[in-house]
Order: structure tokens, then sequence, then C-alpha cells
């Protein structure tokens, strides 16, 4: 069974899971969704991903900017096995509802707050928990490192505290200064 996903927001997040998605021999990827016609939604296009419009009353700023759209994110929520919300932090809580109402489970990435999902889903910590969860967190790359250092070293020798400083990028590659 090929599991038809839904990609919603093609940004830093998006771009990489809508390529991985189409690397998978078990998956196809449905379409991504963007609420502006910038430069993403064009790779998008370009990428061959059915492109939708996240806002509806945005359709005409798409169609004055030369992208065409497969349709409305409703539409590719509806069709979708799953959809992986990759959307800025705060915009996946809105995006429940829509997924609710079309019965369809939803993976949210990091930036969302633990209390709009089921589980938050690490798969070195807690892979049995999120199996079968209509809404889980993917947490964040800063924890998803950390449960990768720690696991193993409290399973092999036990901790009991860690004191962790992380170095990391400044920012997204999109952002500035």
């Amino acid at each position: 069974m090929t599991i038809q996903v839904a990609v919603n927001g093609y940004g830093t997040i998006g771009k990489r899971v809508a390529d991985a998605v189409t690397a998978q021999p078990d998956m196809a990827l449905l379409g991504v969704a963007k609420t502006s016609p910038n430069h993403e939604a064009a790779l998008a296009v370009e990428n061959g991903y059915p492109l939708y419009a996240a806002v509806p009353e945005r359709i005409e700023l798409f169609e004055a900017a030369g992208i065409d759209l497969a349709g409305e994110v409703d539409e590719l929520v509806a069709a979708a096995d799953i959809v992986v919300d990759a959307c800025p932090s705060g915009i996946g809580a809105e995006n429940r509802s829509l997924y609710e109402a079309h019965d369809t489970p939803a993976l949210y990435q990091g930036g969302e707050d633990a209390d709009i999902v089921d589980v938050s889903f690490n798969a070195r910590g807690n892979y049995a928990a999120a199996t079968g969860a209509d809404h889980v967190r993917v947490v964040s790359c800063n924890t998803t490192g950390l449960a990768r250092l720690l696991a193993p070293l409290e399973e092999i020798y036990g901790v009991e505290k860690a004191r962790v400083t992380l170095v990391r990028r400044g920012g997204d590659p999109a952002q500035s200064g």
C-alpha cells in the first residue's frame, strides 16, 4: 500500500519533507500547500509537486504571479492518508480542525506546542507511543540530537542529569540578520 502524503507548508522544513517523501518507495506526495506565490511556490511547481493554495483568499495572487495551482488545501487534505504540517509555529494548532474535519491524521513540526498533539515523538525514545496516534509532533532538531546522544548513555551507564550546551546556526537559510 502506498501512503498518500500531503505537505502543508513548503518552506525550510516542508521542502525537505516533500523531497524525502518522494524518495520513499511506499509513499506518494499528493502535493504541497503554500500561502503565497513566492520563490518556494515556483520551486514546488518546478519540482513537479502539485501546488495547493493554503489560503483560498490568496488564489488570485498565484494567478497574477503566473503560478498554476492544483487546488485548495482543503482538497489536498481530503485526499491524503496523512498530512505533514510544516507551517510556521502556531499555525499547526490552527490547522488541526481542518485535519480533523477530514479525519486525516497529522504530523506537526517541533515548533508546535505539545498540548495540541496526542504525543510528542522521538524514534529513539517513544516510537511505540506514537503508533496509531492521530496527531503527533516530531520534537525539535535539538531535542532529537540530545535524545540520540543521551539515550544510549542512559541505557549503558544511567543518566540522572545532563548539562548540555548546544551550538547551532543562527537562523534558517531564508532568514537574515
